[in-house]
């Protein structure tokens, strides 16, 4: 049967046709930052969409060195730059953080190992012990997350979290160390057990497998392997002292040592015995409570928790001398035997056990604080601390343009070693409540050195197998190490920016800066010796030479005691002397502590200070009845402390005297006169590297700064230089720019001079002098502000738009101030002059370094990259059409659209379409001979938005493949 239509009443109805939908350009606004940082991955670019995402992948800014002859920090620029970026309208920006890497250093045939490669710290993991993989017992060890000193100021601490569960029928099974149970406890697969109690025996077991049993004892039937078994010493089994080796993992080899046995009563509660080891060597100053210490004798193994130290300052050399470096150590704290992996008899026919988790805190600074939770103690556990990643692991690409990482992204400071391979960790020392905090285990590299950044150079930022590469085979040869060969690698420094966008058809990021290019260079501060310490002996109380009393006669005063052959008082007497130790190393200005051995309880300490090395300028400092004392310096200097005990009107003789140096920095920066000579060759070739790599890209424009302390005429030289064109290799200057490489330049632009910028960066948990050093003006390089005019340019109006005469936001100076007379000579050297006027600072050039004056304009070269970008997105629509007619007809019409749409956004000059742009596809260009081989090419005549001649970029296409290729 037919359906029956509605008809429709009498009227007349009016339907507007939508309009086409405009094409969108690809962006042009997204820029790439390489520098120094003091977190995140390295070498690995990530994607970024605000300051606070920068912060919560690099943290703060990177402390470099001390300027000596400004007297100031020098701070990484990267941080500064990418703000400047964001605050002067830049929406997107990838960031590349660069270090002398162990791979790095690998490829250019040096030491991976060698002081100066950027590694990560490690921390003992308080309370834990690990099973390797290879066999024994060993301290558990985390890293942190990326490399750095950043985490010089963490600290560890755990918990454990335990549930107890009732077992049945345990049973021995036929594969060794394995058994079986019924629970009504739900277990998974890689769960820890402890099987008995930790204060007596006890054994730790990893289930290995559990399945579902209709049995009235439990629903579930686990089987479980052991791994290590225990018994805790105790006071009344507590043997005599035996002798034997100890050590602590990260302090140091293995030294003599004693057991001493216990100092706690026979009849205390068990879970409170302790044990006494001294350590016969002396071990550095920089040990703490909470590590544990390996014993080794009389046949057994016995690891003891250090829950508390005692320290004498380690006296060595001749005449004896106190050295803060090394100290001699007893240790006592709860210790346990180990059993090896059978259960032990103690522990047969088990009827209940414990689950066990573990809870990581770790602590960063005033009050801020990491917790992990429920962390799964083997690999095979769904929330193990193995499951953790690395930040090169976690920001690695895995798609086209990954979403930037949220700011709220807070990540867990520390990951599992990249060697680690424990078949499981053993929480044998954990209690319920967090114990000790742990600092990292000591490292004797400085903090630049193990930022990777202590050996300024080029070879921080180009790929060594890159770094002399000719534009025209960089891409080739960049796509070789990455994809190509058997076993590719990713690319390292500035070259990494290839593989931005990997599998689309451009490189996402359009702008490249490099603001730490421009350093001059830092080494070693080379400290004058320090006099020793010489106190002059002052006088004693004046009952050390007499008796007190009304009658006593007027004696010299001894010095160094009372005088037992003179009449004295019963009660005079000489307290012993204080041993005091403080900082073995230079501190930086701020807070630091000094300690000493308590002479007698009740005692009052009197500390002085000095500046001269026989004291004869001490001043009091502290009073009181502590054993340690915190100062607090403002300035660099020498200052020298002694101690003294008082009991009533009695006094000991003066303390050992500590010497501390208080310094900005183990760095200083070469001065200008000493580093430009040495670094102006670094300088090009990071420059011209990254023109060269622009050019090959045909996807980038670089911003390039010059050094702060360069005045007109150093620019000038320098500019030149970069600009260079020869025909042959000169002497002296190889690596400049070929005539067949003369466009790279146009890939470039040059800006100066610097900016004091008033955006501020500070931590609220950082040391006040640090915090108001932050958030003071910082001058800086002009490539961040230069970027974000750039980058907001395109994004409001279009790239082919001079981002001139535009305010940079956030800027409050120009360093160093540029004469007046000077200005036309920077505009013909087409340096980009940053200006102050009454609107505010701006630029009022927008010129390449090109030698062609047809690309001076950075507009030109950024549209000329935009229609690039254009043309291979339109262009793979075409891939594999039939070549003929059809397809000449379909390509210029498409793209006499898309260059119609350009005009009508004022992207060319003229009064018409056909004034400005062409497009050429005829039989000129695809003759019968091109067609039989496949390639069908096509012109595009564009004319920029300035009185000019035409422009030719070519767009080939031979069968899959798609080139295009500008002519001039």
């Amino acid at each position: 049967m037919a359906t029956q239509l509605a008809r429709r009443l009498p009227g007349i109805r009016v339907d507007v046709a939508p309009p086409p939908a405009v094409e969108a350009l690809p962006r042009m606004d997204v820029a790439v930052f390489v520098g120094f940082a003091s977190t995140g991955p390295l070498h690995l670019p990530v994607p970024l969409e605000s300051v606070a995402q920068y912060r919560t992948v690099f943290g703060a800014d990177a402390p470099l060195a001390w300027d000596e002859q400004r007297g100031d920090r020098v701070w990484a620029q990267l941080g500064g730059a990418v703000r400047a970026f964001f605050a002067n309208g830049g929406r997107r920006c990838w960031v590349l953080r660069v270090a002398r890497t162990a791979a790095l250093e690998t490829l250019r045939g040096a030491d991976p190992a060698a002081d100066g490669v950027a590694v990560a710290n490690r921390f003992a993991v308080p309370g834990v012990l690990a099973l390797p993989a290879l066999g024994g017992i060993a301290p558990a060890l985390a890293s942190t997350r990326c490399e750095g000193a950043w985490s010089d100021a963490l600290r560890v601490s755990t918990s454990l979290a335990s549930r107890g569960l009732a077992l049945a029928d345990w049973t021995p099974l036929p594969a060794p160390d394995r058994y079986s149970f019924h629970t009504r406890v739900a277990l998974r697969i890689g769960d820890l057990l402890q099987l008995g109690r930790s204060d007596e025996v006890c054994a730790y077991a990893v289930v290995a497998h559990v399945s579902v049993a209709a049995d009235a004892a439990g629903p579930y039937h686990a089987e479980v392997r052991t791994l290590a078994a225990f018994e805790r010493l105790h006071a009344s089994a507590s043997p005599a002292a035996v002798s034997g080796t100890a050590g602590v993992a990260g302090f140091g080899a293995v030294v003599p040592a004693t057991l001493l046995g216990s100092d706690t009563p026979a009849d205390a509660e068990r879970s409170e015995s302790t044990q006494r080891l001294r350590f016969d060597d002396a071990l550095p100053a920089t040990l703490e409570h909470g590590h544990w210490a390996r014993f080794e004798g009389g046949g057994d193994v016995v690891w003891l928790r250090i829950d508390r130290l005692e320290r004498t300052p380690a006296f060595t050399g001749s005449p004896a001398a106190l050295s803060t470096a090394l100290v001699d150590v007893q240790a006592s704290g709860p210790a346990w035997r180990e059993l090896g992996r059978a259960l032990p008899s103690e522990l047969s026919g088990l009827t209940q056990a414990r689950l066990l988790d573990l809870e990581l805190a770790v602590a960063e600074g005033g009050d801020g604080t990491f917790r992990l939770s429920g962390i799964g103690l083997t690999p095979a556990h769904r929330t193990s601390f193995w499951r953790l990643q690395r930040d090169a692991d976690f920001y690695l690409q895995r798609d086209d343009l990954p979403p930037a990482p949220p700011a709220a992204l807070a990540r867990f400071p520390l990951a599992p070693l990249a060697e680690d391979a424990a078949l499981a960790w053993l929480p044998l020392g954990v209690e319920l409540l967090a114990g000790a905090r742990l600092a990292p285990l000591p490292q004797h590299a400085s903090a630049l050195e193990r930022d990777g950044l202590a050996d300024f150079s080029e070879a921080l930022f180009l790929d060594p197998e890159l770094a002399n590469g000719r534009s025209e085979t960089l891409t080739a040869h960049a796509d070789d190490i990455r994809l190509i060969r058997d076993n590719p690698r990713p690319l390292l420094g500035l070259h990494a920016t290839l593989a931005i966008g990997a599998g689309g058809l451009f490189n996402e990021a359009s702008l490249l800066s490099i603001p730490d290019a421009m350093h001059l260079g830092w080494q070693r501060r080379i400290d004058a010796p320090v006099a020793p310490s010489e106190p002059r002996a002052g006088d004693g109380p004046d009952h050390w030479g007499t008796h007190r009393g009304p009658c006593a006669g007027e004696t010299p005063t001894p010095e160094g005691g009372p005088d037992v052959g003179a009449f004295l008082d019963c009660s005079t007497r000489a307290l012993a002397a204080p041993l005091m130790s403080g900082p073995a190393e230079p501190v930086a200005p701020g807070p630091y502590r000094l300690s000493w051995t308590d002479s007698e309880p009740g005692a009052t300490y009197q500390l002085i200070e000095a500046g001269d090395a026989d004291f004869g300028d001490a001043r009091q400092v502290y009073r009181g009845t502590a054993i340690s004392h915190d100062l607090f310096a403002v300035r660099e200097g020498i200052y020298r402390y002694q101690v003294f005990a008082w009991v009533g009107n009695d006094r000991s003789p003066g303390s050992n005297p500590v010497t501390v140096r208080v310094r900005h920095d183990a760095w200083v920066q070469l001065p200008p006169g000493e580093a430009e000579p040495l670094r102006e060759a670094g300088w090009l070739a990071v420059h011209r590297a990254a023109l060269r790599l622009a050019l090959a890209s045909g996807d980038l424009f670089v911003v390039l700064s010059l050094p702060r302390h360069f005045r007109t005429p150093q620019a000038l030289r320098y500019t030149s230089r970069l600009r260079s064109v020869r025909g042959a290799p000169a002497v002296g200057d190889a690596n400049a720019f070929g005539y067949d490489e003369a466009r790279a330049l146009s890939h470039g632009a040059l800006y100066f001079p610097w900016v004091q910028s008033d955006l501020r960066e500070a931590p609220a948990d950082a040391d006040p002098i640090v915090r108001n050093a932050l958030r003071s003006p910082r001058v800086a390089p002009p490539d961040g502000v230069a970027v974000g005019v750039l980058s907001s340019r395109a994004s409001l109006r279009g790239a082919w738009i001079a981002a001139a005469n535009e305010p940079m936001k956030d800027v409050v100076a120009l360093v160093p101030t540029v004469r007046a007379g000077d200005r036309q000579a920077l505009q013909d050297a087409q340096i980009n002059l940053l200006r102050a006027d009454p609107r505010g600072f701006f630029t009022l050039s927008a010129d390449t370094l090109a030698w062609d004056d047809e690309l001076r304009p950075i507009n030109v070269r950024r549209l000329l990259i935009l229609l690039r970008r254009l043309a291979l997105r339109r262009g793979m629509s075409y891939v594999f059409e039939p070549n003929g007619e059809q397809l000449r007809r379909s390509v210029q019409r498409g793209f006499d659209t898309l260059m119609g749409e350009l005009f009508q956004r004022g992207a060319f000059a003229g009064a018409s379409p056909a004034q400005s742009f062409r497009v050429v596809t005829d039989d000129a260009l695809n003759t019968p001979q091109s067609r039989d081989a496949g390639r069908f090419i096509v012109e595009l005549h564009v004319a920029p938005a300035l009185p000019m001649r035409f422009i030719a970029v070519r767009l080939a296409q031979t069968g899959e493949r798609l080139s295009v290729v500008e002519e001039l």
